[in-house]
């Protein structure tokens, strides 16, 4: 059996926990346009999906590439905003994990379902290039399915040099751990960071905060003796 080599994290609700900021988002963007939903209808149709999938749930028709554009830079810019009011910073932990992965230089990515225009936002305000290029923070660019299909770790699994079963997921989300399993992650780590029944995922896992992934990294990812002592 190979042995775990590289981390690839999802990033909204495993590494930056702003749930809340992408619910309050999307209650001014539906009010404006007198959409009602359940905070439960948008969690299961809504969390981790492409915002052309999301829109089409919305409306209930299909839009245009065009029209996708518009309305998600409408809603993402409010999301945007609301981080930068609330000087909203990564979960605890993150950077500790992140500066422990590049001293014993475990390769990392990232496979998120935002948009270029969050993307680039994420890794220019988390100043994420201390850690990794930006190449390997994948998006979704529109040329491939979303989460729960598992494209976005391949082209994340690229990036890496690894084959799926050399690599560790974290993800928080159903569509996005579906899409790990599919993948076929050599371990799945799930980051329970909204307090969902993960009990169903019962061979998997699961976490409550990330800070507790150290220790997991330690015991499944073969690290050189030396290494170990960052972990005291």
């Amino acid at each position: 059996m190979p042995r775990l080599r590289g981390i690839i994290f999802d990033f909204n609700g495993t590494l930056l926990w702003d749930t809340q900021f992408h619910n309050k988002a999307w209650n001014i963007f539906l009010k404006k346009y007198r959409i009602n939903l359940s905070d439960e209808e948008i969690r299961d149709n809504m969390h981790g999906r492409t915002n052309a999938e999301i829109f089409k749930y919305l409306f209930k028709k299909d839009l245009s590439q065009s029209e996708v554009n518009t309305l998600a830079s409408e809603k993402e810019a409010i999301y945007r905003q609301l981080i930068i009011n609330n000087e909203f910073e990564l979960q605890s932990g993150v950077t500790k994990v992140f500066d422990f992965c590049l001293a014993c230089a475990i390769p990392i990515a990232i496979a998120t379902s935002s948009d270029k225009e969050n993307a680039d936002f994420f890794y220019e305000r988390y100043n994420l290039k201390k850690w990794f290029p930006r190449r390997r923070f994948i998006y979704n660019d529109y040329t491939f399915p979303s989460k729960p299909a598992p494209d976005i770790f391949q082209k994340a699994a690229k990036q890496l040099f690894l084959e799926p079963e050399e690599i560790m997921v974290f993800e928080d989300s159903p569509a996005g751990i579906e899409a790990a399993e599919r993948f076929g992650a050599g371990k799945i780590v799930i980051i329970n960071s909204t307090g969902n029944d993960c009990s169903k995922y019962e061979d998997t896992l699961v976490l409550e905060d990330i800070n507790d992934s150290l220790s997991i990294i330690d015991l499944n990812i073969v690290l050189p003796r030396e290494d170990r002592y960052l972990l005291e």
